[in-house]
């Protein structure tokens, strides 16, 4: 029996407003490959595409599936007994396949990347903001742990202080086509208070920061949000700046 209307907006609610009580992962899908994925057993999950369009087939007999745009919500339904199911996915020109297996996990946010289709994407995302507004909306694409339309996620383990008094350990990394935003957990190691202010961590090539708590007590923690120019950009940006321009005009005569 499917959950009703009501339940599931219920779900839907919980699932992106509390950040605690889902985990997100990014998966990359090749045409001819099945994909096994973890997902919640009993909770309501959530498999992103890139790009809206997507469609959905399985012979399942135990999924219960909605899609809304790029968006595909699954839910293993209850009173059945879990095993692993398969889930066929047309998005762009390709098909791909994927193995759902239930965990007794929370809920679980797949990030679904295809290579040939993300860039573009992060491309048409990131120039349809104004420069200011695509800084902010990133950041707060970050703090809600879903990635903007193309970025790939990378989750990443790297401690990387700067003061004796915080430790900073790199969680997460998006990347889009220009822009890049880093995940910073902050944990106050000193025996006193710290007080942090975005400008402390601006350093050449970063071009926006926020920081979540601006005040951190002995072993108190907090998220800092990063963006900066993608390698590929500053790589094309330093190739056009050696060119010579009088050179463009002598290719073009």
């Amino acid at each position: 029996m499917k959950i009703g209307k009501v339940l599931w907006l219920a779900a839907l609610f919980f699932l992106f407003l509390c950040k605690d009580t889902y985990a997100l992962s990014a998966v990359t899908l090749t045409e001819g490959q099945s994909l096994f994925v973890e997902l919640s057993e009993r909770n309501l999950n959530l498999i992103r595409f890139p790009s809206p369009g997507v469609r959905v087939y399985t012979s399942s007999k135990i999924l219960d599936v909605k899609i809304d745009e790029g968006n595909v919500f699954v839910k293993f339904m209850e009173g059945q007994p879990p095993a692993p199911q398969e889930l066929f996915f047309i998005a762009g020109s390709g098909v791909y396949s994927m193995i759902l297996v239930p965990k007794g996990i929370p809920s679980q946010t797949i990030i679904v990347r295809i290579p040939k289709e993300d860039v573009s994407e992060a491309l048409n995302w990131e120039t349809s903001h104004s420069y200011i507004a695509g800084l902010k909306e990133l950041i707060k694409a970050m703090y809600e742990e879903r990635p903007p339309r193309g970025f790939s996620v990378k989750e990443v383990s790297e401690e990387r202080s700067r003061w004796k008094e915080l430790k900073g350990v790199l969680r997460r990394i998006y990347t889009g086509a220009t822009l890049q935003g880093d995940l910073y957990e902050l944990t106050n190691v000193s025996s006193d208070t710290v007080r942090l202010i975005e400008n402390e961590f601006y350093e050449k090539g970063v071009l926006a920061v926020s920081v979540e708590r601006h005040e951190l007590k002995p072993g108190e923690k907090t998220e800092a949000y990063i963006v900066k120019k993608t390698k590929a950009q500053k790589e094309i940006e330093n190739i056009i700046q050696k060119q010579n321009p009088l050179d463009i005009l002598k290719g073009e005569k």
